[in-house]
């Protein structure tokens, strides 16, 4: 009877973690999505304006999604790798369906003038391309992160019949 009301517990204990682990995962898609987003808005606004702030904006949004990947992982363990690479496809397509918005947020400061700059050459880039960097980068370090986190406890002065 004490072994099945701890497997019951045990139970119960997964279910709440992973229940905290999916709640994390999705503030964390909702936190990279609108940190990208605005990014996104940033960096057209940075080209537009001649700086060559772009690249070190689209950076620091590769910044966050690794700290926030890292804390998925730390969280959830290999189940928080899977939850950091569902983080990061799910954060890029948002920001991948909502590259136009961005534009036309960027371009609320002069709409003329982006229109004469630009034209039609803003255009959706293909979703492979716009994500697969993010997605191996996110998942490669999500899974070395997990990897170096076991290695942690490891003691490797330890003799095996100790």
């Amino acid at each position: 009877m004490d072994r099945r009301a701890s497997n019951t517990n045990i139970m119960r204990v997964m279910k709440r973690n992973l229940r905290s682990l999916i709640i994390l995962t999705v503030g964390c898609t909702f936190a990279a999505a609108l940190f990208g987003f605005g990014c996104e808005v940033f960096a057209f606004r940075s080209a537009y304006e001649g700086n060559s702030g772009g690249t070190l904006i689209l950076l620091t949004r590769l910044a966050v999604y690794l700290v926030l990947a890292v804390t998925l992982v730390l969280r959830g363990e290999w189940w928080g790798v899977l939850a950091a690479i569902a983080m990061v496809v799910c954060a890029t397509a948002l920001e991948w369906a909502l590259f136009p918005a961005a534009f036309q947020w960027a371009s609320i400061v002069d709409p003329s003038g982006y229109e004469k700059e630009y034209g039609d050459a803003v255009s959706r880039p293909s979703y492979g391309r716009w994500a697969l960097v993010d997605i191996i980068g996110i998942g490669i370090a999500a899974a070395l992160t997990q990897g170096l986190r076991m290695m942690a406890h490891v003691d490797p002065h330890r003799t095996p019949d100790e």
